[in-house]
C-alpha cells in the first residue's frame, strides 16, 4: 500500500463551448473504488469565458473532498481560491464535529492559492428554488432583493427523468418571470461521477445518506461558483431544511456550520430561514396565496414518477395538512387531495412516525397551528385535526425496534461484514 494508492490528482480544468466546465482527475488505486469512471461536469446557461482557474475547480472540490476525506486521500490541483480553500478546511472540522464516528482525513495539495478580485459588476443576490416549500419561503422573504433563482439537474432530480426536469424547468422559469427574477439552470453529474451505492454501504450507517447527510449543501453550492464570480452574484441563499428544535440534533449537509462559511472571491453562502419551522414557511406562503391570489404548485414530491405531488407519500400529505392547518385548499397549491386523502392519512400517520424525531417534530407543528387556527379550518378539514389533537405524538419518538438498538451496538467493521453476507 503506497502514498500514491491515496492520491487523487485533478489534473486539468477546461471550458467548453463557453459554459461548460469539464474535468480530468487521476484517482489512487485504493480510492477509485469510490467513484463511478464517468468524468464530472458542471453545465451552466449563462457564458462562463474569463473565470480564473482557481473558480473553476470550485465545483469539482466541493464534491470531490467530502469522499476524499472519509477515505483519508489526498487531493492535488494546481490552483484555488484562498477563500475557498479555507471554507474546505472548516466544512471538514464541522463534519467531524457533527459525525464523530467518522474520521475525516487527508489533505489538499494546492499548488497555488489565488486571491482573484471580484470582477466589477452590479452586485447581486441568488437562491437555490426548486419550487418547494423552503425555497418558497426564501423567495418570499427576499423576493425584493430580486434575486436569481438557481435549479440543478443532476441533485434531486436525476438525468433519467428529462421529462420532469423540463417541466421543472418550465415552471421555475415562468413563476419567476411573473414574480420579475431571472432563473439560471445548471446542470452536473455531480452524483453520478460518485460511486453512491458504495459510499452508503460503507458510511450510511453513520450519515444517514451520503447525499442528504453530507454531499447536498456543500456540493450545490460549489456549483454555483463560476456563475456567481461570471454574474456578480455577491450572496447566495441555501434555504434552510430543518427545524429550529432539531438543526443541532440530526446531522444534516446543509446547516450553518457548512454553509454559512463557504466563501470565494466576491462572494459569500448564507443558510436562509434558519429560524423558521417549517410550519412557519407554509404560513408565510399561505399568507402569499391570499394576498395575491396566485395559485402556486408547491413542488415536494420525491416518490412521483411524473411531475407533480403524488399525495400519497407522507411528504407530501404532510404538506398538503400543513396548508390545511393555514386555512389553505391544498387544491389550490399543487396537492390532488381526494375525499377519502386524509382517510388514507389516518391510516399510515401511525407506521410513518416511531422513532423518527424530524418527522415527529413537522407533524407537532401542524397539530399546533391546527389548534391555534381552528376557527379559520375549512369545515372538510375539521374532523382529521381533531383526530390528530388526540394522537399521542411524543410516544413516537421513544419507539424504538430492539433490532435498531442492537444494529447500534455492533462494531462497524462486524457491520459491514454481516452487510456482506445479508447482500
Amino acid at each position: 500500500m503506497t502514498t500514491a494508492d491515496y492520491r487523487i490528482e485533478v489534473r486539468k480544468v477546461e471550458v467548453s463551448a463557453h459554459r461548460r466546465i469539464q474535468y480530468e482527475v487521476a484517482y489512487g488505486a485504493k480510492v477509485s473504488r469510490f467513484f463511478s469512471g464517468e468524468p464530472f461536469f458542471v453545465e451552466y446557461d449563462r457564458d462562463i469565458v474569463g473565470v480564473p482557474e482557481g473558480i473553476l475547480v470550485i465545483p469539482l472540490l466541493a464534491n470531490l473532498c467530502p469522499v476524499a476525506w472519509i477515505a483519508g486521500a489526498d487531493v492535488y490541483v494546481e490552483r484555488l481560491d484562498r477563500g475557498f480553500y479555507e471554507s474546505l478546511r472548516q466544512a471538514r472540522a464541522s463534519f467531524a464535529k457533527l459525525y464523530p464516528r467518522l474520521r475525516f482525513g487527508g489533505e489538499l495539495h494546492v499548488g497555488q492559492l489565488t486571491d482573484d478580485p471580484a470582477p466589477e459588476s452590479p452586485e447581486r443576490s441568488a437562491a437555490f428554488f426548486s419550487g418547494g416549500v423552503d425555497s418558497l419561503g426564501t423567495f418570499i422573504r427576499k423576493k425584493d432583493e430580486k434575486p436569481y433563482f438557481i435549479t440543478i439537474w443532476g441533485g434531486d432530480i436525476g438525468f433519467g427523468y428529462p421529462q420532469i426536469w423540463h417541466e421543472v424547468q418550465w415552471y421555475n422559469e415562468m413563476f419567476g418571470r411573473l414574480n420579475g427574477i431571472e432563473s439560471l439552470f445548471v446542470k452536473s453529474s455531480l452524483r453520478t461521477f460518485l460511486n453512491e451505492e458504495l459510499i452508503a454501504f460503507n458510511y450510511g450507517r453513520f450519515t444517514h445518506g451520503w447525499w442528504p447527510g453530507i454531499q447536498h449543501g456543500i456540493g450545490m453550492v460549489g456549483l454555483c461558483a463560476p456563475l456567481a464570480y461570471r454574474l456578480g452574484i455577491r450572496r447566495l441563499y441555501v434555504p434552510s431544511a430543518l427545524p429550529p428544535k432539531l438543526a443541532e440534533a440530526i446531522p444534516d449537509g446543509s446547516n450553518t456550520m457548512i454553509n454559512n462559511r463557504i466563501q470565494w472571491a466576491g462572494t459569500r453562502v448564507q443558510l436562509e430561514g434558519e429560524e423558521l419551522t417549517r410550519q412557519d414557511k407554509v404560513g408565510l406562503i399561505a399568507d402569499y396565496i391570499r394576498a395575491t391570489g396566485q395559485k402556486l404548485n408547491i413542488r415536494v414530491c420525491w416518490s412521483n414518477q411524473s411531475y407533480g405531488n403524488c399525495c400519497r407519500c407522507e411528504k407530501c400529505l404532510r404538506t398538503a395538512s400543513a396548508l390545511a392547518a393555514e386555512g389553505i385548499d391544498p387544491r389550490e397549491a399543487g396537492f390532488p387531495v381526494r375525499e377519502d386523502t386524509f382517510v388514507y392519512l389516518r391510516e399510515q400517520l401511525p407506521q410513518w412516525l416511531p422513532s423518527n424525531a424530524l418527522r415527529v417534530e413537522y407533524w407537532s407543528e401542524i397539530r399546533d397551528r391546527g389548534i391555534a387556527n381552528r376557527a379559520s379550518l375549512r369545515e372538510e378539514d375539521r374532523a382529521f385535526f381533531e383526530w390528530l389533537q388526540r394522537l399521542d405524538l411524543p410516544a413516537f419518538k421513544k419507539k424504538r425496534s430492539v433490532m435498531k438498538t442492537l444494529k447500534d451496538l455492533i462494531p462497524h467493521p462486524l457491520f459491514l461484514y454481516i452487510k456482506k453476507k445479508i447482500i
